[in-house]
């Protein structure tokens, strides 16, 4: 299978999962807030953390498309500072990484 097809099918599933866990907070905290047992400080508490797990999800969503459109247009693997080649296996590890390693430190 072409290499650009199974990065793809791994950025779409990556997509999803990150979807469907933001949906799945989402759902919890509106179920927490309906049964009121917790106190005020402890939804607050726990809305805090899943805020800032949401907001990495949601900025993790964000990285992904920008990946599945450098796939579109052909500069997938290409650092988007210095232009040069994103190592494979940085890219193995984080299929949606648009910069190098010397750029992204």
């Amino acid at each position: 299978m072409n290499e650009s097809v199974e990065i793809r099918k791994k950025l779409l599933a990556m997509q999803a999962e990150l979807q469907q866990r933001l949906q799945q907070t989402q759902s919890e905290e509106r179920h927490e807030v309906e049964e009121g047992d917790d106190t005020t400080a402890q939804l607050w508490q726990v809305s805090e953390v899943r805020d800032g797990l949401n907001d990495e999800a949601i900025a993790e969503l964000r990285d992904i498309g920008r990946a599945l459109e450098r796939l579109d247009s052909g500069d997938y693997g290409i650092c988007t500072r210095c232009g040069e080649t994103i190592n494979p296996a940085r890219l193995e590890a984080l299929p949606h990484a648009e910069f190098c390693i010397a750029c992204a430190e």
